[in-house]
């Protein structure tokens, strides 16, 4: 069996966090191990992670208050000291199947090669506070890489990659970083690595209030989504945090769209490109409209 260590953060997690841990205990197929980070926790988080260290189905840490994803890179930056062969992502409060990362691996182990950086991510099943089902999110199958890495639709807790990728994230740290799984693709495609998407939910993904990140349904959950992109999600600083940590390194195809990226405000040609959608489509009127928008408002 392969090895996977699973990488958790926690903050403020307990209501959940026992589900989530037996639900990794219970994978199946899997050499298992897990490392959790608490962010600073003032709730019983530390007690329940306490009882499973105990029981010694897992290990944990602690250290200063560093946000979603700065705290995965200090868990990537200790799993770079461990002896496994995968790394998987995963939430405090989410359900996964019994049989999540024995799909990611094997997908990984017949698809791609193993000297070369890869990554895995599937779909979601959302799921109220309560696990009563709410709705399928699957991906959308017929969206290239090219626009996955302009904008991308990956959810961390699907992730599942090799070490090869996992030294290729740890060679440069950036000052500025969206979210930790969006960097882990940007950095694999960039790199030239393998990339799978699995368009299929293998895990209950749970919808709260206390959601950092959420994928709600309905007319104001899609407007703050629609706010979140054109505001927030800033594709041109990622881009030149690539080209600070990788330079030379990063393939020709990924090095044009990081070259157009960072030119588009003052380069019509770049725009044009950026903007034609035998390039970039997101196969999707609402994120193509919303893509077109941050680059006219120069916010990409």
């Amino acid at each position: 069996m392969k090895k996977v260590l699973v990488l958790m953060a926690t903050y403020n997690g307990a209501r959940y966090l026992d589900e989530q841990i037996q639900s990794l205990i219970d994978q199946k197929n899997v050499e298992l191990e897990i490392l959790v980070r608490d962010d600073g926790s003032t709730d019983n988080t530390i007690n329940v992670l306490n009882k499973w260290k105990k029981q010694g189905k897992l290990d944990w840490y602690t250290g200063k208050h560093l946000n979603v994803q700065y705290g995965f890179y200090d868990l990537m930056e200790h799993a770079a000291q461990k002896d496994t062969e995968y790394i998987a992502f995963c939430d405090q409060d989410d359900v996964w199947d019994n049989d999540k990362l024995c799909i990611a691996v094997e997908e990984l182990e017949d698809k791609c090669s193993q000297s070369n950086p890869a990554l895995y991510y599937c779909g979601q099943r959302l799921v109220d506070e309560h696990m009563n089902f709410l709705s399928d999110h699957n991906l959308n199958e017929y969206r290239n890489l090219r626009t996955r890495f302009v904008l991308s639709d990956i959810a961390g807790c699907t992730a599942v990659f090799n070490t090869e990728l996992l030294n290729k994230v740890l060679e440069y740290k950036p000052e500025y970083m969206l979210m930790h799984d969006t960097w882990v693709l940007k950095v694999c495609l960039a790199m030239g690595g393998e990339v799978i998407v699995d368009p299929k939910p293998h895990m209950n993904y749970r919808q709260h209030s206390n959601n950092t990140v959420g994928l709600g349904k309905g007319i104001k959950s899609n407007l703050k989504q629609v706010r979140q992109y054109i505001e927030e999600y800033k594709v041109e600083e990622q881009m030149l945090e690539l080209k600070k940590g990788y330079g030379k390194s990063i393939i020709p195809e990924y090095k044009r769209v990081i070259y157009y990226i960072c030119n588009y405000k003052n380069n019509i040609k770049c725009r044009k490109k950026l903007l034609n959608k035998h390039y970039i489509n997101f196969c999707n009127k609402g994120l193509n409209l919303t893509y077109f928008i941050k680059i006219m408002l120069n916010k990409l």
